[in-house]
């Protein structure tokens, strides 16, 4: 587990919204929960990954209509924690987020779990194709991404094969790229706030395709720990259920007594560890003065996913396999 220093920077403090503060258009997304089981979090997540899609191909099909030319790649990230990077749990959040017909190829950093998925019937994998690792994917084994249709799955890309995740967004042409639990860093809104800063003129091709997904589904597990040594969960959510993903709110959420979440923050980027602490640290004072020290233990950015009590595990078939 990561302890993450309590900060006392009001500066940073005035970025979170505290005690149910909405972000303007958000709509129902701030009534929207965090998933219960992993199969909800697999489904929360395909919704908001057809939401998107599927209102880009009506926008790219009325700019084709009035000029002619196609609107910029979508290229959308999902994160969803695991208990486990078995290849069998990875297939399985696959078809959980990526099936129904939206995606209809995936591209797996892990060859070992592209090997198991293509052995599944097309019924098995709920409609998803094609299934190939980075490698395959490149060589056009197994796939042929320039023709194919339907949104390109990226799985648990490596960030050290950025390069190859690249190369194949370029090879797919106008076909949305979703990036499923890829291991690089960005800040999940589509380059935005990477474009404006210095490192951003400098920045290589790479670099410049890391931070070009924009997040539309993110659950986070946090361990929170008070100065009396007891744990409380919480978590980092967001969801889009319309609207652009860049102007949906990471939703930050403790649980109560009663072990019911309640939101203590939103913010229209995504929260840093200073971030959490001062609205947790907020959070705790307004319920008890006494209460000032707090530890944040970060679950789903964990490379030891372990160490993190994962609120998924064992319900609806997260245990590890």
């Amino acid at each position: 587990m990561i302890p993450v220093a309590a900060s006392s920077s009001s500066s940073r403090r005035s970025l979170v919204v505290v005690a149910g503060g909405a972000a303007a258009g958000a709509g129902g997304e701030m009534e929207l929960l965090p998933p219960v089981s992993r199969d909800d979090s697999f489904e929360q997540a395909r919704v908001a990954i057809d939401a998107v899609v599927s209102k880009r191909a009506k926008k790219s099909g009325k700019k084709r209509k009035s000029s002619g030319k196609s609107l910029a790649q979508l290229r959308v990230a999902v994160e969803l924690p695991l208990a486990s990077d078995a290849p069998s749990a990875v297939c399985a959040m696959v078809r959980g987020a990526c099936g129904g017909g939206t995606v209809s190829t995936a591209v797996y950093g892990d060859p070992e779990c592209a090997t198991l998925a293509a052995g599944k019937t097309k019924a098995e994998n709920d409609g998803i194709a094609e299934h190939v690792s980075l490698d395959d994917a490149l060589r056009g084994d197994g796939c042929d991404l320039a023709v194919g249709t339907g949104a390109v799955a990226l799985v648990g890309v490596p960030d050290d094969e950025i390069g190859k995740a690249r190369r194949v967004a370029e090879l797919s042409g106008g076909r949305p790229i979703v990036g499923v639990n890829v291991e690089w860093e960005h800040a999940g809104d589509g380059g935005v706030s990477f474009r404006g800063t210095p490192a951003a003129s400098t920045a290589t091709p790479d670099e410049t395709f890391a931070n070009s997904f924009s997040v539309v589904y993110s659950y986070l597990p946090l361990a929170i720990q008070g100065i009396a040594g007891d744990t409380t969960e919480g978590a980092v959510f967001k969801c889009v259920r319309g609207g652009a993903p860049e102007g949906s709110p990471w939703r930050i959420l403790v649980k109560d007594d009663g072990k019911e979440y309640q939101q203590v923050g939103a913010m229209r980027r995504r929260p840093g560890a200073e971030d959490l602490e001062s609205a947790l640290y907020n959070a705790a004072a307004a319920k008890s003065p006494v209460n000032k020290g707090i530890g944040v233990f970060r679950g789903l950015a964990d490379k030891v996913k372990n160490s993190i009590p994962n609120p998924l595990d064992g319900l609806g078939g997260g245990g590890k396999r």
